[in-house]
């Protein structure tokens, strides 16, 4: 019984171990194609020409970097219009109060010197870091009489998400045509691909314009200063006296009765000419006629003369 048992159980030992041995070299395999599989996929990021991430780009100083998710974006924005007595003056220290807040004039039309410029207005533009515009305000108060100040604010941050999320999108994008490009076979679909990438990279450059923008328009806040002149009113001067003041008042009467005169006689003289040329004509006949002796009547044919 033992050697029939001998004789059944080895050479079921020996095929065991050959079945052993050859499903070893096939769970080697099956895993070693998994490995390849996985390595393709996590290595589709990573070939030659692929876009950088996000944080590698935004690092670089050239894109501002995309708040979070929980980070309210306020765009704030101040106007002002100040009475001041020296628009010029003025205007230099609005330059100073820009520098001081991290910041810089943008616009300056300042109006000096002349009669014309107590009425004229004052225009300058200057922009201040975000959390410094409440104190840039308070420090423009102090140059002169504040009659106008209005603050506004616009919420972005629906519109700084979108543009962020769109630009990752478009990053998305661009690394998957880039990665048909190294597959494209035919010189049609090169071409085809490459358009098609150009298009998605002229999108990106928009869209990181727009949220350089945005960053911008969110960090920094424009004052508009308007300053007005105060106008100099000038007292009306004393009236004058005396014997001077009546001579120079009668001098100045004279002359404008003169002026008065010459002015009639020079309306009237061409009348008076047309006149002389027409009425010396007719006087002078008239007295001729007036100074011919009257005509006597003779003696009578056949009569005699009295002695």
């Amino acid at each position: 019984m033992s050697l029939i048992s001998a004789r059944v159980l080895v050479p079921l030992a020996i095929a065991c171990a050959l079945l052993a041995g050859c499903s070893s070299p096939t769970r080697t395999s099956s895993s070693s194609a998994g490995q390849a599989d996985s390595v393709p996929n996590s290595g589709t990021v990573s070939k030659p020409g692929a876009l950088p991430a996000q944080t590698d780009e935004s690092k670089t100083g050239t894109v501002p970097q995309a708040p979070t998710v929980d980070t309210q974006q306020i765009i704030r924005s101040a106007t002002m219009t100040v009475v001041v007595p020296d628009v010029v003056q003025a205007a230099t220290r609005l330059r100073a109060i820009a520098l001081g807040h991290g910041g810089t004039v943008t616009m300056e039309n300042v109006v000096s010197g002349g009669e014309k410029s107590a009425y004229a207005v004052s225009t300058v533009v200057l922009r201040v870091q975000a959390d410094e515009l409440d104190t840039a305000l308070t420090d423009i108060a102090a140059i002169g009489e504040v009659t106008l100040r209005t603050i506004a604010s616009t919420d972005v941050t629906a519109k700084v998400a979108d543009v962020d999320s769109r630009i990752t999108t478009m990053r998305a994008s661009i690394a998957r045509i880039r990665d048909l490009l190294t597959r494209a076979g035919s010189v049609a679909e090169i071409a085809q691909v490459e358009s098609e990438l150009t298009a998605r990279e002229s999108e990106l450059e928009s869209l990181l314009a727009q949220q350089k923008a945005l960053a911008q328009r969110v960090a920094q806040s424009p004052i508009t200063v308007t300053l007005s002149r105060v106008p100099v009113v000038q007292t009306p001067p004393a009236p004058e006296t005396g014997f001077l003041a009546g001579l120079k008042a009668g001098w100045h009467a004279f002359v404008v009765f003169a002026l008065g005169l010459s002015t009639v006689l020079g309306a009237l003289l061409p009348f008076l000419v047309a006149l002389a040329v027409v009425g010396v004509p007719v006087v002078w006949l008239v007295r001729r006629r007036l100074r011919r002796p009257p005509t006597t009547a003779g003696p009578a044919d056949g009569g005699d003369t009295p002695h």
